[in-house]
């Protein structure tokens, strides 16, 4: 039985970390309406947390100021993207040229949908951890024996088999510590404790209203709502495919990369 904060709200996307501290600042400000001083508490811990959850992504990436980068991985994650790219590419040129009532065409389909839900740009474009997550991911579905018919007939044996030694070197290097000591596990860990302690937060809040009465469902309208409208958000990209920007945690306005390395160093 899985009682994880994350299976008791599987309806909860992972934000990033402006938008977590864009949500519990307006939650914050809910609470000391509602008199929810243990929430206030929270909020100010979770708010501090994905402050300097930002910090560490800028630096881990290398576009903090004076940050390092780690030798050899802008030019693996060139590889590795026009690697990606063309893999992507390889399944979709397939399923277009097959007959309209080959099965291997739909199953080809289906897979390229779990593969790349959002497309090949949202794996390439995203930060280094991000990355390495996503083309594990894709590895891992890939590999399943489900899919050894596809992979025999489209040809796609050499490139998973590139693939996989390309991300294996990849976190190789990211889990080499930087020059100023940051290792890609920290970078991790610091994400896993925002999201943990923004579903924390849900559920204080459904502790202390957890009725269907009126005024429970006011309460948790009120202090819910901004981390709902944030994960509405949130899947709305998801949906249209695209990449979800993170936002600038003070004003809510969307970031685009360097306005995000900014964002992090203030």
């Amino acid at each position: 039985m899985n009682v994880s904060l994350q299976a008791l709200f599987p309806g909860i996307y992972v934000f990033t970390p402006g938008r977590r501290v864009l949500s519990m600042r307006q939650v914050r400000a809910e609470a000391v309406t509602a008199g929810f001083l243990g929430l206030v508490t929270h909020a100010d811990v979770c708010v501090a947390q994905d402050r300097e959850a930002l910090v560490i992504e800028a630096r881990w990436n290398g576009r903090a100021q004076g940050s390092p980068v780690i030798p050899g991985l802008r030019e693996l994650d060139i590889t590795l993207d026009g690697t990606m790219t063309s893999f992507r590419d390889t399944i979709d040129r397939q399923v277009r040229v097959s007959k309209a009532d080959d099965p291997l065409a739909a199953s080809g389909a289906s897979l390229l949908q779990i593969l790349f839900p959002l497309g090949a740009a949202a794996v390439t474009n995203a930060k280094y951890p991000d990355q390495a997550a996503e083309v594990d991911r894709i590895l891992d579905e890939v590999k399943q024996p489900k899919w050894a018919p596809v992979v025999a007939e489209f040809g796609l044996t050499r490139m998973i088999t590139h693939i996989t030694e390309l991300a294996t070197e990849y976190r190789k290097l990211l889990e080499t510590p930087a020059a100023d000591g940051l290792k890609y596990e920290t970078v991790k860990e610091e994400r896993a404790k925002g999201q943990n302690l923004m579903l924390q937060a849900l559920a204080m809040i459904l502790g202390k209203y957890p009725s269907e009465s009126d005024a429970d469902r006011a309460g948790r309208e009120a202090l819910m709502g901004p981390i709902l409208r944030q994960n509405d958000a949130i899947g709305q990209y998801l949906k249209a495919r695209r990449s979800v920007p993170d936002v600038n945690p003070e004003t809510g306005e969307e970031l685009l990369s360097s306005d995000a390395e900014t964002s992090a160093r203030t």
